[in-house]
């Protein structure tokens, strides 16, 4: 979380358009720690790009193991857009 606060950058054009909403990311951490595949569901496009654009700076993961083998491991999380 700390990571999204850091490099969270409300997009121009819909703050300028108060578009706001809750988006919602999936994304797979690889068997190498590192962001696989992400898929992003909200009210906006603009929204969408900058949740995904922030999930992609995420720094590598440890990845999950089971039996001490690697393995994808699917993950989701919300990302709330709020203009005050």
């Amino acid at each position: 979380q700390r990571h999204i606060v850091r490099n969270f950058k409300y997009p121009k054009e819909a703050k300028k358009n108060k578009i706001q909403g809750r988006v919602f990311v999936q994304f797979i951490v690889g068997t190498g720690g590192y962001i696989d595949i992400i898929k992003t569901r909200g009210p906006n496009d603009l929204l969408e790009k900058e949740a995904q654009r922030i999930i992609s700076l995420l720094p590598r993961f440890v990845p999950g193991k089971i039996d001490g083998e690697a393995v994808r491991v699917p993950m989701s999380f919300p990302i709330s857009f709020r203009l005050q």
